[in-house]
């Protein structure tokens, strides 16, 4: 199936497959599991094969139900880590065109993964950017409301220098902040921005600095501070659709918070994929609608923004 830009919904993402289609001889390879340690949360062989698929069912349902709209991307064989399929790239429709920036993946496990993603995506209808020299991760990507740019996670899997990579291909500002727990080593484990420019941020998980700079960050309108149990338990890595927002687990304080924020909190037991060091964020990858570009006036800004550095 070709996408076409008149047909993305305010709230379409890309998932994965849980496993692999019929066309070839079955094997351990051909499902999702946990066979490797990449992060601190993967416990290999504790994977439970049919509750994480009836789990992975009951999330799409409910992403579903909420409004949203998604496309599946085929498993990867032997790329367990592909069901998370925010990683492999960012996703944008723009102008009538979809784009998509591949992700450099800092594990040598993941990067099996990004020629199939590659070839499915544009088989879809992407323009798939070659992925950069610099390591970047679409777990460490979170878009900022109204195109106003995007927040950039690095010192975990992506690096700094990424956060010019990905201003070239939004054609807008990214601020690059720093994380420094080893547990939340994604951006999306440590942080949400909701649509109205509310940030939801776990504080230990940034060095002061890069707390200082979310705070200046042009689009953020608050920070609300939660609690580091709460983001260990997948709190954060949450998706927003609509007036919904699906966690994958059941975070009574969090979910607090987005209800006072006027959200609808529905909680999915996604357990199984925590194994992994992933939950509801990780599983599918948002195709965000930016605005027309003005590629021009963002370049005239950053020359005026150099110019006032060297007169300082």
């Amino acid at each position: 199936m070709t996408l076409h830009t008149g047909h993305i919904a305010p709230a379409t993402f890309a998932v994965s497959q849980v496993r692999c289609e019929k066309d070839h001889v079955r094997s351990r390879d051909c499902a999702y599991q946990v066979a490797w340690n990449i992060n601190p949360h993967m416990k290999p062989g504790a994977v439970a094969w049919r509750r994480a698929c009836a789990q992975h069912r009951e999330f799409l349902r409910t992403l579903r139900k909420a409004g949203g709209t998604f496309f599946e991307l085929p498993f990867v064989h032997g790329a367990f880590d592909s069901v998370f399929a925010k990683d492999n790239a960012v996703l944008v429709s723009q102008e009538g065109e979809l784009r998509a920036l591949l992700a450099t993946m800092r594990h040598g496990q993941r990067r099996n993964e990004q020629l199939a993603r590659a070839r499915w995506l544009a088989a879809r209808g992407f323009d798939v950017i070659e992925p950069p020299r610099v390591h970047i991760e679409g777990g460490d990507v979170a878009m900022l409301p109204a195109g106003r740019g995007a927040l950039l996670g690095w010192g975990m899997r992506s690096t700094q220098r990424a956060a010019g990579v990905l201003e070239a291909f939004l054609s807008a500002p990214v601020t690059p902040l720093e994380l420094c727990d080893p547990y939340l080593y994604h951006l999306d484990t440590a942080l949400t921005v909701l649509s109205d420019g509310t940030a939801l941020v776990c504080p230990e998980a940034f060095t002061p600095e890069s707390l200082r700079m979310l705070a200046r960050t042009e689009g953020i309108q608050q920070v609300v501070p939660i609690a580091r149990e709460d983001a260990l338990a997948f709190g954060l890595n949450l998706v927003e659709v609509g007036n919904t927002v699906i966690i994958g687990a059941r975070v009574p304080r969090v979910e607090a918070v987005l209800r006072g924020l006027g959200r609808r909190p529905v909680s999915v037991r996604l357990d199984q994929f925590h194994l992994a060091g992933g939950s509801a964020a990780c599983l599918v990858a948002r195709v965000h609608t930016l605005p027309p570009m003005n590629a021009q006036r963002f370049r005239e800004e950053q020359q005026q923004d150099e110019a006032q550095q060297l007169s300082a």
